[in-house]
């Protein structure tokens, strides 16, 4: 453990891979939050007539993909 880890540990009470952890679990439910959100809209948007079942499915597979890619990206190095 070199001397800035060691600092930042006796600071904060805590070490960086369990601050790294912590921030991405939150970066996770924010996108998982906007995730229902897309899902949410475009479903009523099927259900009240505005859009159509291809946009669901560009939209499903949209928010698919970037979810899979933010949870990588923020997961990536913490494991």
């Amino acid at each position: 453990m070199n001397a800035v880890n060691a600092a930042f540990e006796h600071g904060a009470g805590f070490t960086t891979h369990q601050f790294a952890m912590v921030i991405a679990v939150i970066g996770m439910i924010i996108v998982t939050g906007w995730a229902v959100w897309v899902m949410w809209s475009v479903f009523k948007g099927l259900k009240s007539g505005r859009t159509d079942k291809a946009a669901l499915l560009v939209a499903m597979r949209r928010t698919a993909v970037i979810w899979l890619v933010l949870n990588y990206l923020l997961f990536t190095g913490v494991f």
